[in-house]
Formats: structure tokens, sequence, C-alpha cells
């Protein structure tokens, strides 16, 4: 798991299973359940904004599956992580002769 998640806490396990963490203020969940079709287990991700603002990370339904409930926490905030942390573009701003 990413190191600055903070007060990472399974809040829900059974049928629906929910990781909660925090990352730079914003509230990240993961939601999982087994699926016995497939063997695996599919996940989504939330974003919630300090404002209470809940998004989806990305459209239902999701393609994103692991092997292991432990490998659907860690993608799933992996992906939050990667989602919410700035990235330099990709474009170079200044021309250098």
């Amino acid at each position: 798991m990413h190191p600055d998640i903070k007060k990472p806490i399974q809040t829900a396990t059974g049928p629906r299973n929910v990781l909660e963490g925090e990352y730079k203020g914003t509230k990240i969940e993961v939601v999982s359940g087994y699926d016995v079709t497939h063997d695996n287990w599919p996940f989504h991700v939330y974003l919630i904004a300090p404002d209470g603002q809940k998004a989806r990370l990305f459209d239902v339904p999701s393609q994103h599956r692991a092997n292991s409930l432990n490998r659907a926490f860690e993608q799933g905030m992996q992906m939050a992580v990667q989602h919410l942390t700035p990235r330099d573009g990709g474009f170079q701003r200044e021309v250098k002769i």
C-alpha cells in the first residue's frame, strides 16, 4: 500500500468489503466482493472530497479485477493515488536552443 495513505481501515466485510483511507485530504474507498463466476475480485474506487462530494473513479461495470481481496484493495488505492497526484505535463514548456 502507498505509504502516504493515512488511516487505512477495513470498514465492511462479507459480500461487500470496503477499505477506506485518506490521501492529501481526500477520502478513498475501495469496494470489492468475490465473483464466483470468474473466480476473482472486481473492485470499484470512490473519491470523497473534503466537502463530502463522492465520485466514482471509473465507470460501471468495473473492468478492474484482482486475484485476491488484498490485491484488489492495493490496486484500488494505488489507482486513487495516481489519479490524485498531479503530474508534470508531458509537454515541454520552454523551447531551448
